[in-house]
């Protein structure tokens, strides 16, 4: 375990840090948000007091990425965070220069708070942590004679250790490689413009229909997602590669680690669909429930996680220089997003102390799109709301309309929030 000196900390990138800080481009941001809505208008001044207690506990956020011979690397940090009015798109490429070189970038409209981390960072699980942290501190400064603090019992997640190293198995040399994957198609969006629908679906009674089904909720919104892009994408443009989704998997609850940094993992659930047969609804949970119970499994999660591992620490990797590595790992991620449809991405239950509840009315995760994954979806439970998110650049909003169908089919209640007046869900 590596230990925090706060007067020279430095720290090396965890293995899928490495990845997204030799890849991203402005094209390619590897960002994800989380927003949280308050009760009251955000006072800047307490926002930004919050986030600094915030970094005092969290010191492996308090830093910035500088770049080696060999690899980058995360230096202390002792520049004031920025915090600043939200005025602008959202997955922007973080501008170092102006947010004082932190790798997170929070903002603030009327009652809402926003944080971007660049997934160099840390993980949408682990940054979840860090960001119900800030919400904590600002609501105890903002009503210091309501909410009296109190000694937190939760565990805090303060080590950044590289985890995947201490847990990869060496013997593995090759994982599961997907068949290329079909890649959404249609008119997009202006450049750098990234429309995000909220959907508000009541908790009790999605799970209520997935157990009609038989099925876990995952499977479930996988299946709807799947089949969403079937009938609204995949069939007009006459699609011939598998729908691959994304799964990320976080592997802290198959490993003991204390990492506040990245350590996840992934499955893909790929479906061949036959180009002259029509799938129903059925058809699509029937096959995504087979991938799910075929490749959720712990030798499959180790398998995916020590085959990468392995690459980044393959000794020819680990002597070339930066500036060649960069130019090798980003042609090798152009191809590796081949692979990919879209992304799903849930990180489950945010736990809140029963205090905090009522000054948080709603919380949301969302996930960047990109050149290949024109469209993700970030999922968060809370209160009794399962929150998806689709975030994506394409300009129309029939995938989305078509899973509002499903809910209503299904007699499930939900609401719906887009920043975009464009994209028209009814």
């Amino acid at each position: 375990m590596k230990i925090i000196n706060p007067k020279n900390y430095w720290r090396k990138l965890d293995d899928q840090a490495k990845i997204y800080s030799l890849s991203r481009n402005d094209y390619d941001t590897s960002i994800f948000r989380l927003s949280a809505i308050l009760k009251d208008k955000i006072n800047k001044q307490i926002l930004e007091t919050a986030v600094i207690k915030t970094l005092e506990k969290y010191k492996a956020y308090k830093v910035k990425m500088e770049g080696g011979f060999f690899w980058y690397y995360l230096d202390e940090n002792n520049k004031k965070p920025v915090i600043t009015e939200e005025n602008d798109q959202p997955f922007k490429k973080i501008n170092t220069a102006e947010n004082n070189n932190y790798l997170f970038k929070v903002t603030y409209f009327d009652k809402k708070i926003n944080i971007e981390f660049f997934h160099t960072l840390t993980d949408g699980n682990s940054g979840s942590i860090f960001f119900k942290e800030i919400i904590y501190n600002y609501l105890d400064l903002r009503y210091p004679n309501i909410l009296k603090n109190e000694k937190s019992k939760e565990k805090v997640l303060s080590d950044s250790e590289n985890a995947y190293i201490k847990n990869y198995d060496k013997k593995i040399t090759k994982a599961y490689n997907p068949p290329k994957a079909y890649m959404l198609k249609g008119k997009e969006l202006s450049s750098g413009t990234v429309a995000i629908t909220h959907f508000k679906i009541s908790l009790p009674k999605i799970k209520k229909y997935a157990k009609t089904k038989k099925c876990s909720l995952s499977v479930l919104l996988a299946s709807m997602l799947a089949y969403s892009i079937y009938e609204e994408n995949y069939k007009k443009y006459k699609g011939k590669k598998p729908i691959n989704i994304c799964i990320p998997i976080d592997l802290k609850k198959y490993f003991s680690t204390n990492t506040i940094s990245n350590f996840v993992s992934y499955m893909v659930v790929s479906l061949e669909l036959r180009k002259k047969q029509k799938y129903n609804f059925n058809d699509i949970l029937s096959k995504v429930n087979n991938e799910f119970e075929r490749k959720l499994k712990y030798d499959k999660i180790i398998e995916t996680m020590s085959s990468n591992g392995k690459m980044l620490n393959n000794v020819f990797i680990r002597i070339v220089p930066l500036i060649i590595k960069r130019v090798m790992v980003m042609l090798g991620t152009l191809e590796f997003k081949r692979h990919f449809s879209t992304t799903l991405s849930n990180i489950g239950i945010l736990d809140v102390k029963d205090k905090y509840k009522e000054y948080i009315k709603d919380y949301y995760f969302v996930l960047s799109p990109d050149w290949s994954e024109k469209m993700r979806c970030g999922v968060v439970s809370y209160k009794d709301n399962l929150v998806v998110s689709f975030g994506t650049n394409l300009s129309n909003a029939n995938i989305e309309r078509r899973f509002m169908f499903l809910l209503d089919k299904f007699k499930i209640d939900y609401l719906i929030e887009t920043n975009n007046i464009n994209k028209v869900i009814k």
